[in-house]
């Protein structure tokens, strides 16, 4: 009964804060804007008064989801991994690679060939930091971050000066992919394409994973309490090692379906931070994987109501987006502090996270 009080106070908690941000938002526009209601119209209405507009916040959650849930197994596991980014890179290029120079296949074959190299490409990539951790005790914030740079750099040195499409002019990069490795839409005359699909399946996948799984179970288990679960026979590092792969696997596959479902081709820069939105949605949904789709929707909702409002009012682009991040920070503060709380906790008890 606890527990379900407690639950019950975290998600009356979020809904104040979002509701406490939305205010907050509404009353900068009427104060920097001569025509409000066109804007608020535009910000919280517009997305959902088209197919066009709606599935455009379908396609921008997409790759949201799947880095949402990368983040939700490092953080559930106890490790605070800002690797997403890094991962998400990787995982494109892999998946692009065999979705540009792996032919004759049929689609049947190639999109099931293009993820799984996605799925190794940010996995393998994901090990580098986790070994570090592990065996090293190198902080994975700082690790995870500087492997983010080594793969955007990476990746954007193959697009300009290795793997560069000839006809791409002035643009950085690869050939366009294989017909048979492009994600269609869900149907005709939506933009959505099948990698929503593929996020959903991923969602429910990641629960299934964390919650009715041994392996799940360790993972939550080792990040409640390192050394509650190491006395139950767990062993840290092997769970460390394993979380961040999970999740530089699911970050390398959102990178692969944005390619294979949006863009066609691995563009230089192509992401935009995606990687790092991921922590903002996953902080959102309190690390639970079905609740990412949520929060995955809510944040796509706000990024492309910005966008409409800046098009269709006097608010400008920059305020738009300045005030998209302040609804965001100020809904993500309380699972911030929340999370930093337990971090103390845990060190106060001497249950850190190092592995042993």
């Amino acid at each position: 009964m606890k527990q379900r009080s407690a639950v019950y106070l975290d998600l009356l908690g979020i809904l104040l804060a979002i509701v406490a941000a939305l205010v907050i938002g509404i009353l900068v526009i009427f104060m920097v804007s001569n025509e409000p209601v066109a804007a608020l119209q535009a910000l919280f209405i517009e997305p959902f008064t088209s197919l066009f507009s709606f599935g455009s916040v379908l396609n921008r959650m997409i790759p949201l989801v799947f880095t949402g849930l990368a983040i939700v197994v490092v953080f559930q596991s106890g490790v605070f991994s800002m690797g997403a980014e890094g991962q998400l890179y990787i995982g494109a290029l892999t998946g692009a690679l065999t979705a540009v120079y792996v032919t004759d296949l049929s689609p049947w074959i190639h999109i099931p060939l293009v993820i799984l190299a996605a799925l190794i490409g940010g996995a393998l990539y994901g090990l580098l930091p986790g070994v570090l951790k592990a065996y090293f005790k190198a902080d994975e914030i700082v690790s995870t971050l500087m492997f983010n740079f080594i793969a955007i750099l990476f990746v954007s040195y193959l697009l300009n000066y290795v793997f560069k499409a000839p006809d791409s002019g002035g643009f950085a990069r690869l050939p366009f992919i294989q017909d048979s490795a492009k994600l269609g839409q869900i149907f005709n005359g939506f933009p959505t394409h099948a990698g929503f699909l593929i996020a959903v399946l991923a969602a429910v996948a990641v629960y299934l994973l964390m919650y009715k799984t041994k392996t799940g179970y360790e993972l939550r288990t080792v990040g409640k309490n390192p050394l509650f679960a190491e006395y139950g026979g767990i062993k840290p590092k092997k769970v460390l090692i394993l979380s961040i792969a999970i999740s530089g696997a699911l970050a390398g596959l959102g990178g692969t379906i944005e390619v294979i479902g949006l863009h066609g081709t691995l563009k230089d820069n192509f992401s935009a931070g995606l990687g790092f939105d991921g922590i903002i949605v996953s902080l959102l949904a309190r690390n639970h994987p079905i609740a990412v789709l949520l929060s995955a929707f809510f944040y796509a909702y706000l990024q492309v109501g910005g966008q409409i409002m800046q098009a269709n009012s006097d608010v400008p682009r920059d305020l738009a987006i300045i005030i998209q991040a302040l609804l965001v920070i100020f809904v993500s503060s309380q699972a911030i502090f929340a999370y930093l709380k337990q971090r103390k906790l845990m060190s106060a008890s001497g249950g850190g996270r190092d592995a042993k």
